[in-house]
């Protein structure tokens, strides 16, 4: 009996010893899954929520930004009036994953400066192979004085020459325009001009007679050539009437007006006289 005692109490003691490795082991496991899981792990949630990749495929990505390294420059004259010219600019990026960003183009007097800027994804594993680069770049060369100019992208430079002033010059139609011949028949109209612009005032006289005209005009139009030219005179006669021509340039803006009248300078005004008026709407 004593002998069954001993043994029974010699395997409960190793029961319970198997028993308690047995709980402690599980405990293990089971804490180990919480601490993947659970909410107790900061590090794996943030990253799973607002992680910075996550992060940077919200906001399209982190990138690092540079200039791009610029070789050389070529400047293309196109065979056009006025004027278009084209800037290529050669250079090189410094792996696969850097990419042309923007070009921006400033002008300072005669210096037209160009900046290439680049853009590389942060920590991106990109191959090391340097990529070249070609961009034909157009500059604003619309109304530029006649001279000398600089382009310089990125520390590279050329340059070009415009012998004449970039503008379209005018034709002669344009300048017959310019210059409208205004006569008796326009009397009481109204005209409107560009503010330089000139024209022609014609009116018949005949100085022969004592007769001429008078014009007075207000402070917007100056008379910039005045002459009499005579009508072909047959062979022996005299006293041949001719035109009167004067050339008047706008030089105000506003509403403008030229009154005329045709008399001997010596005579009182009686009222019955000859006149003319013309306005004059100068923009």
């Amino acid at each position: 009996m004593k002998r069954d005692a001993k043994r029974f109490w010699k395997y409960t003691k190793i029961i319970t010893v198997l028993i308690t490795v047995f709980v402690v082991i599980h405990s293990g496991c089971v804490d180990e899954k919480q601490n993947e899981t659970g909410p107790g792990n900061p590090t794996n949630n943030s990253q799973g929520i607002n992680g910075t990749n996550n992060s940077q495929g919200a906001s399209g990505g982190d990138y690092t930004y540079g200039t791009a390294n610029v070789e050389s420059v070529q400047i293309m004259i196109l065979e056009s009036f006025p004027v278009q010219i084209q800037v290529i600019a050669e250079g090189y990026l410094p792996d696969g994953c850097t990419e042309i960003n923007e070009i921006k183009t400033e002008r300072e007097g005669n210096v037209f400066n160009i900046n290439i800027s680049t853009k590389r994804p942060k920590d991106a594993v990109c191959t090391q192979a340097i990529e070249s680069f070609t961009r034909t770049i157009p500059l604003d060369v619309w109304g530029l004085k006649a001279g000398n100019y600089t382009v310089n992208v990125n520390g590279a430079t050329g340059s070009f020459e415009l012998a004449i002033d970039n503008v379209p010059q005018k034709s002669p139609e344009s300048l017959m325009l310019k210059h409208q011949a205004i006569t008796e028949a326009d009397n009481g109209k109204t005209i409107n001009l560009e503010n330089g612009e000139t024209f022609y005032l014609k009116l018949p006289e005949n100085p022969s007679t004592g007769y001429r005209w008078e014009l007075n005009l207000t402070q917007g139009l100056n008379i910039l050539s005045d002459e009499y030219i005579q009508d072909p005179a047959p062979e022996g006669y005299t006293g041949v009437s001719g035109t009167h021509q004067w050339k008047i340039k706008a030089i105000a803006e506003g509403s403008q007006q030229i009154k005329g009248i045709y008399k001997r300078p010596w005579e009182n005004e009686t009222g019955t006289e000859d006149k003319f008026i013309l306005n004059v709407e100068v923009i």
